[in-house]
């Protein structure tokens, strides 16, 4: 499976990139997903992300993470995620999208 995300406002400041392709299991979660960026991003697009350092780790309330299109909230974090596209398709988006960037 293709993870394709897709990065906005501060974050991509952040990433210094706007798109990014990492390759996945397809039991991959979403806390999985987000733990590879914070790994490749460091601390600074950690804080974005979440609001605590320690597990459970709730997600910040002023950053949106869409998943093929569907708002995510902290239930979805550990579901293995799914390709939401075409059938036979294995790419998954995810947009981070920081709240003040909405239009």
């Amino acid at each position: 499976m293709t993870i394709r995300v897709l990065f906005m406002g501060v974050i991509a400041k952040i990433t210094g990139q706007r798109d990014l392709l990492l390759p996945a299991e397809p039991t991959v979660t979403l806390r999985g997903v987000l733990d590879r960026l914070e790994a490749r991003y460091g601390p600074e697009f950690s804080h974005r992300v979440f609001r605590s350092d320690t597990p459970p780790r709730p997600l910040q309330t002023h950053t949106r993470i869409f998943l093929n299109g569907n708002v995510v909230d902290e239930s979805m974090l550990d579901q293995p995620l799914s390709s939401g596209g075409e059938p036979g398709s294995a790419e998954v988006l995810i947009y981070l999208l920081p709240a003040a960037s909405g239009g």
